[in-house]
């Protein structure tokens, strides 16, 4: 099928970039997908962090998804806030090693958790693995839809 074949007409109901990363921002998590090595299409729920703008995502080396972001980065992610709407992230997750990135991603979650004193510390203590990996989603494209504009 052609990419510019439209089956719906939907562009009235998208989200400026703006309403779109504001989405992204407040939503609790997403579904982060890749593909397996046969082709077959997977999905968890994941927990992200916006950083300078940035979408974050966390891993470990031992999970399936790592071993598939490393081969082949490629992504979508799904963000849904009800009664607002829904953006899926087209990218790119590059994933790396890097314990300052790592420390800031961990930090950011526990702030978007609204987590403190001992159980914070623990919480941290406990996520701060061997062979955590943090990685940049590079948004290629974003396709939105805007509940906010639907008519009753």
């Amino acid at each position: 099928m052609a990419d510019d074949v439209k089956w719906e007409q939907l562009d009235s109901f998208r989200m400026s970039d703006e309403d779109a990363y504001d989405l992204i921002a407040k939503a609790p998590g997403c579904a982060a997908c890749w593909t397996r090595h046969d082709g077959h299409p997977l999905g968890v729920w994941v927990t992200h962090v916006v950083l300078d703008g940035a979408i974050y995502v966390t891993s470990t080396e031992n999970r399936p998804k790592t071993r598939a972001w490393l081969a082949d980065g490629r992504t979508s992610l799904v963000f849904g806030l009800p009664g607002v709407g829904s953006v899926t992230v087209v990218g790119r997750v590059e994933l790396e090693n890097n314990p300052p990135l790592q420390t800031r991603f961990l930090e950011a979650m526990a702030d978007n958790m609204k987590l403190s004193g001992k159980l914070r510390a623990g919480w941290l203590k406990a996520m701060d693995t061997h062979g955590r990996l943090v990685g940049r989603v590079n948004v290629e494209r974003l396709i939105t839809f805007d509940e906010r504009k639907l008519r009753y």
